[in-house]
């Protein structure tokens, strides 16, 4: 066996035994549901927070709803949802979608500008695209982003990526940070496309707070498909 293979099978190991470390998040007793929204579930009609409030299966406890995007985009339907959801007794946050190419400062100076109430959850950097300038400098930026974040709201951000663009980019980079995993189970078939089905899995060891088991999901309230989260611990204060 070449050495380069050996290390990857060492490495690999090494990161199988650190994920059965985490509890799973099918077993746990303590499931916490949640959405994640933004103006494409505008599409038809604006969502009814009072329906996605009484939704039985699952039962939604918070919502995370972007507020920005890269240094000048703003979603249209952030006040209306962030203000009905609040209304409904949801805990709510914000996310800010970070455009790769775009300057970390002049994205936060976007984000500032909006969002004088972050609501009741940490905020969350939503990073899903490589940079052109490559992945080095992204992870610079980030850094500088969520260093900005923490140091004007107190609150340490989370970030939220693509299983693969995680393993591929970011693992073994951020370990101070939470980290929110997109890993769906990719069913459009009802009931199936509310259920979790294979879970997250980090090559650097590191449990997701939250997991978005499902980009299809089927919510009251909400016209289409929405996405679907789990997480095992309370994190609104």
């Amino acid at each position: 066996m070449k050495i380069g293979n050996l290390l990857l099978l060492i490495i690999a190991t090494s990161s199988i035994n650190c994920f059965y470390n985490c509890e799973s998040f099918k077993d746990t007793d303590h499931k916490i549901y949640g959405i994640d929204v933004s103006h494409y579930q505008d599409n038809t009609s604006k969502i009814d927070w009072h329906q996605v409030a009484d939704n039985k299966n699952p039962k939604i406890s918070f919502a995370y709803i972007r507020t920005t995007m890269g240094k000048d985009g703003k979603d249209n339907a952030f006040l209306y949802n962030f203000k009905k959801a609040k209304e409904n007794n949801i805990k709510v946050g914000v996310y800010h979608y970070y455009r790769p190419n775009e300057n970390a400062i002049e994205q936060f100076e976007n984000f500032l500008n909006n969002n004088a109430n972050i609501g009741d959850m940490p905020p969350v950097l939503d990073i899903e695209e490589m940079s052109d300038l490559g992945p080095k400098k992204l992870r610079k930026e980030l850094m500088i982003f969520l260093n900005l974040v923490q140091k004007h709201y107190n609150k340490e951000p989370i970030i939220y990526a693509h299983q693969r663009f995680y393993n591929t980019y970011l693992r073994g980079h951020f370990p101070d940070y939470e980290i929110w995993i997109a890993r769906q189970n990719g069913i459009y078939k009802k009931p199936e496309n509310n259920q979790i089905k294979k879970e997250p899995f980090l090559l650097d060891g590191k449990c997701p707070l939250i997991w978005q088991y499902s980009g299809t999901g089927n919510i009251d309230g909400i016209s289409g498909n929405v996405d679907l989260n789990i997480t095992q611990q309370q994190i609104w204060q």
